[in-house]
């Protein structure tokens, strides 16, 4: 059995994990008792992950095995907690629930469950694989940097500043790992060469062309001016703004953005001073040649914009948002749409720039490196 295997099939041990524990605190020990048993769980994990990676075929160095493997369980309990919320099963973590962390009880706290126990837990048997083949991650954790990072934007202020601030426990630092380790895995990755394959020939004929003569990268541009005005329009309804179009956007269109659980309000205010920059940005990339870092963006910047959108498209409609705060049914297909395009072309964005980079390349690198090259064979002739 591959250890990718064995970090899987331990995953799935949340389940009974979760249900047995759910029947040992059928009576109430205590939010402490609760953080206590969580961090037991994960020093659990991390002994059980360290057999796998004693009793696999090849030898594991990689540090983030341990932590990716770590977050495929927590992704598990994160699914079964989601399905709980939503009446699909039951008593599996009802003592979490009312000892833990009493905000995931509301729509953001379901959906993005949901996430980190679909798209999150994916991303972690990739990496996972990755790492036992060893074969690059890195474009891949670039991608869940950006949806894990976005996630906890929203979160954490949401859970602190909202309805359920006052209900904030011990549990609640169960989430400082997400909101640390995953910036020693930017700073590493980012720093790796990229593993896409393309033709650095083709560089210099591409950056020759203006925005003109390239339709895609121009309505690419058009996009983030409107993605622009739109997080703008946005931030001003959740800010209940006075003037008209905000005003009209927040009460016909819109309401979620007055739900006091806050998730929707720092939502919009995290796509206004974290997005916009990364539009502008964008934008800057896309006129002048050889910002080689675009590429990286775009992916960081896809992964948020899926997490970000999905939690909110799906969070604005669920059962657990009071019915007043939902979209209108006549203002969906609207709304819908104009979200939709904020999730679906940065997904597009981030596979073109990162396959087909030739405009962001550095022509200095490439020559430095092809003179480099130039020398190392001289001297092998010589």
């Amino acid at each position: 059995m591959s250890a990718s295997t064995g970090v899987f099939l331990l995953s799935l041990t949340a389940v009974p994990v979760a249900y047995s524990l759910n029947l040992a605190f059928q009576l109430s020990w205590g939010h402490w008792t609760v953080f206590l048993v969580g961090v037991g769980a994960l020093a659990f994990v991390t002994t059980a992950t360290y057999f796998i990676v004693k009793s696999a075929k090849h030898r594991i160095t990689d540090p983030w095995f341990y932590v990716f493997s770590i977050f495929a369980f927590t992704s598990v309990i994160d699914m079964v907690i989601a399905l709980e919320l939503d009446g699909v099963i039951d008593n599996f973590v009802t003592f979490y629930l009312k000892e833990g962390e009493l905000y995931l009880n509301t729509a953001h706290g379901t959906i993005i469950n949901y996430w980190d126990g679909t798209g999150h837990y994916c991303m972690y048997l990739m990496m996972v694989t990755a790492i036992v083949w060893k074969q690059s991650y890195r474009e891949v954790a670039l991608y869940w940097f950006g949806s894990v990072m976005v996630s906890l934007l929203i979160f954490l202020p949401g859970n602190i500043g909202g309805k359920y601030g006052s209900e904030v426990r011990a549990s609640y630092f169960l989430n400082v790992p997400y909101a640390i380790l995953p910036f020693f895995i930017l700073i590493q990755k980012w720093n790796e060469k990229p593993t896409y394959d393309w033709s650095p020939k083709q560089a210099p004929a591409t950056q020759k062309k203006s925005i003109w003569r390239r339709p895609l990268d121009l309505l690419f541009i058009l996009y983030l001016i409107f993605a622009t005005l739109f997080s703008f329009l946005r931030v001003l309804a959740a800010w209940q703004s006075p003037f008209g179009l905000p005003k009209t956007y927040l009460n016909d269109y819109e309401p979620y953005f007055k739900d006091p659980v806050l998730y929707p309000k720092i939502h919009a205010e995290v796509y206004w001073f974290y997005y916009v920059p990364c539009y502008l940005c964008s934008i800057y990339g896309l006129l002048y040649p050889g910002k080689s870092w675009i590429p990286d963006l775009t992916l960081i910047h896809a992964g948020a914009s899926a997490q970000a959108q999905i939690s909110h498209m799906f969070s604005s409609v669920h059962s657990r948002t009071p019915y007043i705060y939902r979209i209108p049914y006549s203002a969906r297909p609207l709304v819908y749409s104009l979200n939709a395009l904020l999730l679906i072309v940065p997904q597009v964005m981030a596979w073109k720039f990162t396959y087909y980079p030739q405009f962001f390349a550095s022509l200095k690198s490439q020559s430095e490196s092809s003179a480099a090259n130039g020398q190392m064979k001289a001297k092998k002739g010589s």
